[in-house]
């Protein structure tokens, strides 16, 4: 039984890698088989085929992301922080989730309009952060008015934008963005929707598709409290 566990953890780990390199309509059976080393009927004996495999990695995509999600929203954590911070990191997560694995997530968005059970997992992700989130704000300071809605509309502002940037692309306005420009860009404005100014927030202004050099984190008191490990890598102190 440990072998056959093995063997799937393997064959979904090499599936993310093939569909981050060819796309989903290229992956094959023999593709994922190759870059886990294992033989084509090791694959044929887990998996029918690699929409079944597509199918498993968007459960386990959904339950990484519901675990990451308790995990930086347990109990004290946010203690005395003001609303806005849990609110302006978890829009940054979405961005660093969803462009880190845009081809994965290209091929849920896709299979979700023919197969509902993608669209209900991407739909279980959101609800229980939106949950997770507004239970947070009892440990907060300066919630806003209507947090259920105002979290709700956060979020989906943050993913829609993301999802919008992997299907389209950032250039859809005639201007580029990097991944930490759409975070950045996206934070002021849900902080400006729930009348907050952004803690992590750019020092100088750059031009239009600046270098992510450019973007640093400025030293607030509210910047320092957040806990080191929930800001985004580009974002972490020294």
């Amino acid at each position: 039984m440990a072998n056959k566990d093995k063997e799937r953890r393997a064959l979904l780990a090499a599936a993310e890698k093939v569909i981050a390199d060819k796309g989903f309509a290229a992956t094959t059976a023999a593709d994922v088989a190759a870059r886990a080393g294992l033989p084509l009927a090791t694959f044929d004996a887990h998996f029918d085929g690699t929409s079944k495999v597509l199918r498993a990695l968007s459960e386990e995509f959904a339950e990484r992301m519901i675990a990451v999600t308790d995990q930086s929203t347990r109990s004290g954590i946010w203690q005395g922080s003001a609303a806005r911070d849990v609110v302006e990191v978890a829009v940054r997560s979405i961005f660093d989730v969803v462009l880190e694995r845009r081809e994965l997530v290209r091929a849920f968005l896709a299979q979700g309009a023919v197969d509902p059970e993608y669209a209900a997992d991407l739909r279980r992700i959101g609800t229980h952060m939106s949950q997770r989130i507004i239970a947070v704000f009892a440990e907060c300071v300066n919630v806003p008015a209507r947090p259920s809605r105002a979290v709700a509309f956060s979020l989906l502002t943050a993913v829609a934008l993301a999802h919008h940037t992997i299907l389209v692309g950032a250039e859809w306005s005639g201007v580029t963005f990097s991944k930490d420009q759409l975070a950045e860009e996206a934070s002021r404005a849900i902080c400006a929707y729930l009348g907050m100014m952004p803690t992590i927030a750019i020092k100088e202004d750059g031009p239009d598709a600046a270098p992510t050099g450019m973007i640093h984190a400025l030293k607030t008191e509210e910047y320092e409290a957040i806990p080191q490990e929930l800001l985004p890598e580009s974002q972490r102190r020294g």
